[in-house]
């Protein structure tokens, strides 16, 4: 099974791509976190990484596709997380013969709220929030914000994401294996919504 789940920032696809991935027994594959991963390596390639991901802008197309294309290997069932994020990106992995893309709607000022109290691990890179997904004791202290989840960067992500992402929805949704699923309410509701579509789509 090839899936893909998409959404605003601070949707909840990086949490539920977890969970899939463990249910259904699929490689996550988040680029974000590769590029991210890359960006900590201090590279060539990672600085460059990092002076677009510092301006809340996607990195440029091609480098995106690359690294989702060697995450990938040879795997025939894994689950991309919020990837790919234009319509140039959708078509350069279009050989992968995608199953599904689920859509996680989510409005723009709940995604703000749940942004807020979003917390980075910085040794394991795991992502928590104070209300939603609260750390394990003992790990507080060492917590941070992303530098991408200030109310000034994320109003540019959104803008980011409403240019480039939502043609994205709309090309799957031409292709007749989009979807939507309303991503407002209690995680264990919002996934349980989720869990239903992929079994019925496997």
């Amino acid at each position: 099974m090839k899936l893909i789940i998409l959404g605003p920032p601070g949707s909840g696809k990086g949490t539920v791509s977890e969970r899939l991935a463990k249910d259904f027994n699929l490689l996550h594959i988040s680029v974000g976190d590769l590029l991210r991963k890359e960006e900590k390596k201090k590279t060539e390639l990672g600085k460059e990484i990092k002076s677009y991901i510092d301006k809340g802008n996607l990195v440029p197309h091609q480098m995106a596709v690359d690294i989702a294309k060697k995450a990938i290997g040879k795997k025939k069932n894994f689950i991309f997380d919020g990837f790919p994020r234009s319509v140039d990106q959708a078509r350069s992995i279009e050989e992968l013969d995608i199953d599904a893309v689920i859509y996680l709607d989510v409005q723009e000022k709940e995604v703000i709220k749940r942004l807020s109290g979003r917390l980075l691990d910085p040794v394991t890179g795991k992502t928590y929030h104070r209300q939603y997904l609260p750390p394990p004791k003992g790990i507080e202290k060492r917590l941070v914000h992303r530098k991408d989840d200030t109310p000034k960067v994320i109003k540019e992500r959104f803008k980011v994401y409403h240019r480039e992402t939502e043609p994205v929805i709309m090309y799957y949704q031409k292709k007749g294996i989009l979807k939507k699923i309303d991503g407002d309410g209690k995680p264990e509701e919002v996934y349980e919504r989720i869990r239903k579509a992929v079994i019925k789509i496997r």
